[in-house]
This record gives structure tokens, C-alpha cells and sequence, in this order.
């Protein structure tokens, strides 16, 4: 890339910050030194915004499905303050959703504008976030979510109060999703017997941190990685994978444990079933489909809902079964859930936000509760949260058996190992959202963890919230002054319950709850 010019810097960085121009904020421009070459971003406010920055190389054509390459070199200094581009995937993006794009904006005014991404095969890219080049802070990188099939680490491009405030260095990863990603070949041409190429993505992304970050003040030596529900997921599937191990140093699972993937025959049989939709034989044609085909293809056969799979070479085993993974038994974690994670998702069925008695014994017999336990199991919760309705109790009753109970079954893995703490939250401020329907709906406590807030009655929350993650990914404890969060033991089962009216630990919150529930999982993240 050419160097640019001190002019042209300056037009790119007033056209990507939008709602700073308007300001008249002061901002400039601030360059960094890579493997690859030199890169300019955006100092604004007393943070250094880097965008787009490369961690790998081209993934289409010939490279599709294969482990990513290294970033190719370039001469000069790069512009690094124009958003790069996304994985392909299907049309959404949560920060222009009319239901919650504000609450995750924060309130923004430049939300909008900052949230504008473009779809590439080539998206290999990252983030990162500095109060400055100088110094060795703790380094936070966020895993995004969205299943393994959408979403962007656009995110921490909203999160400068976070790094501001914590003097913390974070970082967002851009990798390849869905078919592009998840897809498995390694059963039908020995070309791609490696599998896993979205997770081998984020490998080489914090491979790219621990050779990079020192010189945007970051300590290679101190990384956490965090994510929310996808993110979390692949957070679970990254502390079982051999090319992951000693590249981050504490992990953050948040409403995503994750305890089994695919089996390789099982995705083989979705790879067969993808190529005979294109009409295609050979693994290697599916370098030629255009890329809109290609996803439209990994759709329809069931690839949008891919997982990781267990190829034997980047990941030998289940991730969390029978056992958490050995690799990554030192790593520190926090593992938690919202009270209310299944609103979000049931919008659409108007009937769940309006159940009564009967409408909540028939919705709880639909989800697989036998019709013998129900009885028992409303008594219990009316008798315990008397003033919820039918409704609130479904909703409580869906997260207890599936979100809380994967987390409390994944802190006790973690534990069994006796080789690092685990420290487990729950999330129960009921939020505005959606005129207060949603609640503490999933994913509700990630803006917040990142200081953006968009309505002021959770300012405090939000900073509790925020100071835990940064101490946590500090020193290896979330526990603060302000604010005690010890360990999870079993049978102490001390938690963190955030709340904006309060937030403090609880041996063992909702205990009858949890053990009449603790045979009826549901199977799901729900």
C-alpha cells in the first residue's frame, strides 16, 4: 500500500468519525509498527483506534477452507481507519436492529455510521483499541458472537470508554463463518483434512497479538479472551485446540458454554449433501462457486447452524466432554448468563409473553419438561418469585435449564481440574428493552461489560460490570474493592448476581430452583 498522505489521513479519519467531526473533538493521526509494516490510525479522546488491520491473508479462490496464511507485507504506512470488512453472511447487523441497536450502541449518535460494514471472503482482520503505544496493560480480546454463522467484532469500535476508563488495551477479530468457516471437507479430499478454518482464523489472530500488541502497549503476556454467546462458544472450542494453547491466559464465557461439537462424519454427510445441491463432485470445484451461491448452498444444507467439528488434527476431542480440556487447565475463567435469555430470541410467538396458568403448564410441556415434573416445578418457582407472572416464570424456568445450567455444569468441570478459579455470574437487571418485555434478555449485560449505556439507570451497573472484566483480565480476579466476587466452589456456588438496583455475591442464589432442575436440561442454550 502507498504511503498516504498527511491530507488524505486526515479526510479518511473525519469521514470514519463521524460523530467526532461534528464535535469538532481534537484527533489525530497516530502511527504503529507491525510484523508487516506500518499502520496509521486515529488518536481520539485519549485512544488510539486502529481499524481493519490484517491478521491474515487472502481466504478466497484457492484458499477457501484452508488454514488461514500470514499477512501479506506492505511497504509504507497502511491506513488503518477505515472498518474492514466482515465474514459473508446473510443480511442483519445488530447495531441497526430496530428492537435493541440503540441499547448495544449505547446511545451513540454516530451509531449508524460506525455499525456500516461491508461482506468479504477476505476478512482476516482486526481491531484494537489503546489509551497508548507505550507500556505492557492487560490485553482484552473480544470473541463476537452470532452463532458460528454471522456477526462482526464491530463492537470494539464502540467500546473506547472501556479502554479509557480500565487502561486497557482490546482488540476485536474478524474471522470466516458459516460454510466459509465451519464447512468440513477433510472427509471427502485430503486437501482440507485440516478442518476448522474459522476457529484456525482466531488462532492466527491472537498469534497476531502475541507478536504484535507490545507495540500498541499491549503485554503478549497477559491476554483474555471474552465473548458473548457465539463468542463463548468458540471461546469453549479454542481452550481445547492444540494450536491455541499458551496464546491467551484467561477466558471470559458469556451465555455460550459449549460442550460438544460435530462429529467428522456428521459434517461430512452435510459436505456431501452441500455438493450435491451444487451439482457439483469434488470438494476442490467448490473453489470456483461464487461466494453468494456458495452461502446460499451452506444454508440450505445446514451449514448456517455449523459448529466446529472434531477433525483430529485442529481439534482432537469434545471441548467440555466428558471433561474440561487439559490444555488450557491453568486458564482462569468466568462463565455466566442473563435471567431471561430466551425472550430475545421469542419475540415472534406473542402467546409466550402472555401465558396464563394453564398457557405456562402446556408451554413447559412443548419444552420438554415431563408432565409429571411440571406441577412441582410452578409451585416452586411461584413460591420463590411470587410477584413474576406465567410469563416471567417461562422465561426463568427456560434460562435455569439451559444458559445457568450449562455454566454451573462448566464451572464444575473447570473445578474438577484444581488447577485454576472459576468465578460465575448472573445477570438479572430487567432492561427497558423493547418496552421492558425482553428483561434481562440474553446478550443484555455485553453492551454494559463494555461501558455503553444507553439507559442511565444502569450507569453503576455498567461500571461494575467493566471494572470486573478489566481486574479479571488484570490479575486474574474480578473481585474488586468496591465490589467482592470470590471464587466458585463447590457446594459454596458463590456467584455474582448484577443488578442495577444492587449487584453482590450469593452462596449458591436460587438453590432449590437449581437442583430441581439439575436432571432437566434442555439441551440447548435456552
Amino acid at each position: 500500500m502507498k504511503t498516504a498522505s498527511r491530507r488524505s489521513c486526515l479526510k479518511t479519519l473525519m469521514a470514519g468519525f463521524p460523530a467526532i467531526r461534528r464535535a469538532r473533538a481534537a484527533f489525530e493521526p497516530v502511527t504503529a509498527s507491525t510484523a508487516c509494516g506500518k499502520a496509521r490510525g486515529a488518536s481520539v479522546d485519549g485512544v488510539a483506534i486502529f481499524r481493519g488491520l490484517p491478521y491474515g491473508g487472502p481466504a478466497e479462490g484457492a484458499a477457501r477452507f484452508l488454514p488461514p496464511s500470514k499477512p501479506i507485507p506492505w511497504s509504507g504506512v497502511r491506513d488503518a481507519t477505515a472498518t474492514g470488512p466482515r465474514a459473508v453472511q446473510g443480511p442483519g447487523n445488530i447495531f441497526l436492529s430496530p428492537l435493541i441497536g440503540e441499547y448495544f450502541g449505547g446511545g451513540r449518535p454516530d451509531r449508524e455510521e460506525l455499525a456500516r460494514q461491508t461482506d468479504s471472503e477476505n476478512c482476516l482482520v482486526l481491531n484494537v483499541l489503546t489509551p497508548g503505544l507505550r507500556g505492557r496493560r492487560p490485553v482484552m480480546v473480544y470473541i463476537h458472537g452470532g452463532g458460528f454463522s454471522g456477526g462482526s467484532g464491530i463492537l470494539t469500535l464502540f467500546g473506547d470508554g472501556l479502554v479509557r476508563e480500565q487502561d486497557v488495551v482490546l482488540v476485536g477479530v474478524n474471522h470466516r463463518l458459516n460454510v466459509f468457516g465451519y464447512a468440513y471437507l477433510g472427509g471427502i479430499s485430503e486437501r482440507y483434512s485440516t478442518g476448522n478454518p474459522g476457529q484456525l482464523d482466531l488462532v492466527a489472530a491472537l498469534e497476531w497479538v502475541r507478536e504484535n500488541i507490545a507495540n500498541f502497549g499491549g503485554d503478549p503476556g497477559n491476554v483474555t479472551i471474552f465473548g458473548e454467546s457465539g463468542g463463548g462458544a468458540k471461546i469453549c472450542t479454542l481452550m481445547a485446540m492444540p494450536g491455541a494453547k499458551g496464546l491467551f491466559h484467561k477466558a471470559a464465557v458469556q451465555s455460550g458454554t459449549l460442550f460438544r461439537v460435530d462429529d467428522a462424519d456428521s459434517a461430512t454427510r452435510k459436505a456431501r449433501e452441500m455438493l450435491a445441491k451444487l451439482g457439483l463432485k469434488k470438494a476442490e470445484d467448490l473453489q470456483k462457486v461464487p461466494a453468494a451461491d456458495l452461502l446460499k448452498a451452506g444454508r440450505g444444507g445446514g451449514l448456517m447452524g455449523a459448529s466446529p467439528v472434531v477433525d483430529g488434527r485442529s481439534l482432537t476431542r469434545q471441548p467440555w466432554d466428558p471433561t474440561a480440556p487439559d490444555l488450557s487447565a491453568s486458564v482462569p475463567m468466568i462463565i455466566g448468563n442473563c435471567k431471561d435469555e430466551a425472550t430475545l430470541f421469542t419475540l415472534q410467538d406473542e402467546s409466550l409473553f402472555k401465558l396464563d396458568d394453564a398457557g405456562l403448564r402446556a408451554a413447559l410441556v412443548k419444552a420438554r419438561v415431563p408432565a409429571e415434573r411440571v406441577d412441582a416445578l410452578i409451585a416452586l418457582y411461584r413460591r420463590n418469585h411470587p410477584k413474576e407472572g406465567p410469563s416471567d416464570l417461562f422465561f426463568r424456568i427456560s434460562a435455569d435449564r439451559g444458559a445457568r445450567w450449562n455454566a454451573a455444569r462448566q464451572a464444575e468441570l473447570k473445578l474438577a481440574q484444581g488447577q485454576a478459579n472459576v468465578y460465575v455470574y448472573y445477570f438479572q437487571w430487567n432492561t427497558p428493552c423493547v418496552g421492558g418485555r425482553i428483561r434481562a434478555f440474553h446478550t443484555a449485560d455485553l453492551p454494559l461489560t463494555m461501558r455503553l449505556v444507553r439507559y442511565p439507570e444502569s450507569e453503576q451497573l455498567s461500571r461494575q460490570l467493566s471494572g470486573a472484566w478489566a481486574a479479571f483480565a488484570r490479575n486474574g480476579s474480578p473481585g474488586r474493592k468496591e465490589l467482592a466476587w470470590p471464587a466458585y466452589t463447590v457446594p459454596g456456588r458463590a456467584t455474582m448476581v448484577f443488578d442495577a438496583a444492587e449487584s453482590r455475591a450469593v452462596n449458591d442464589p436460587d438453590r432449590e430452583e437449581r437442583i430441581l432442575v439439575r436432571d432437566l436440561p434442555s439441551g440447548s442454550l435456552l
